[in-house]
C-alpha cells in the first residue's frame, strides 16, 4: 500500500491523529475487522504504533500484495478493452506491462490479445503493420478516434435524415458487399 500525503496540509496534528485518519479508511471486509481488533488493542493499551509509517508497513504486510510483479502479468494477461476508450485501455495496459516488467514483443503479443477482434483484425491489416508497443499504442488509440466520429456522423446522419444511409456503391461492388459494410460498421469493433 502506497499513502503519500502532506500532513501538514490537511491539518492533522500528531501522529495518534495521523494513525487514526488512516485507519478511518479501513471500512469493509477483512480489513475492516483487523482495524476494529487494532482500535480495540489500542484502547486497551495494549497494541500501540508509535509512527503513522509503522502502521502503514503492518497494513501492508498484512493485506498488501507479496508478489506485485506476478500479479501485474496476470493483469496483462486478463486485461481487455471491452467498451472502454482505446486511451484509458492503453493508459491502464501501460502501468500493468511496467509493474510487471514486460518489454516489446512479448508486450505487443499481449496487447494483441487485448483488444477486441474487431479492432485487433483492423489493425493487423494496417500497412505498415504497427511494429512497436508504441506503434500499437498510437495506432489503437487513432482508430478507436476514428471509429467513434465515424459512429456519432453516422448516428447524426440518420436521426437528421430519418434513416440509417448506406455508404456509396464503389466500382464494380454489388448490392450485397455494400450492405455487408454497412453491417459492418454499424457493429463497431465488437
Amino acid at each position: 500500500m502506497l499513502l503519500i500525503c502532506e500532513w501538514s496540509k490537511i491539518g492533522i496534528p500528531d501522529e495518534d491523529a495521523k494513525i487514526y485518519w488512516i485507519l478511518s479508511y479501513m471500512q469493509t471486509g477483512s480489513a475492516k475487522t483487523w482495524c476494529d481488533y487494532i482500535v480495540a488493542l489500542m484502547y486497551k493499551g495494549q497494541q500501540s504504533f508509535s509512527t503513522s509509517d509503522e502502521l502503514l508497513k503492518e497494513i501492508d504486510r498484512k493485506f498488501g500484495d507479496t508478489d506485485k510483479r506476478t500479479t501485474q502479468s496476470l493483469k496483462i494477461r486478463t486485461i481487455q478493452l471491452g467498451d472502454r476508450s482505446a486511451d484509458e485501455h492503453v493508459q491502464e495496459f501501460e502501468k500493468a506491462a511496467l509493474e510487471a516488467g514486460y518489454k516489446e514483443y512479448p508486450l505487443v503479443v499481449e496487447f494483441k490479445c487485448s483488444l477486441n477482434s474487431g479492432l485487433r483484425r483492423r489493425l493487423t491489416e494496417l500497412w505498415p503493420m504497427p511494429m512497436t508497443i508504441q506503434q500499437w499504442y498510437d495506432e489503437t488509440i487513432t482508430m478507436d478516434h476514428q471509429w467513434k466520429v465515424a459512429r456519432t456522423e453516422e448516428s447524426f446522419h440518420g436521426k437528421v435524415n430519418g434513416t440509417v444511409r448506406k455508404p456509396p456503391q464503389h466500382g464494380q461492388q454489388g448490392q450485397g458487399q455494400g450492405q455487408e459494410q454497412a453491417s459492418s460498421l454499424q457493429q463497431g469493433y465488437q
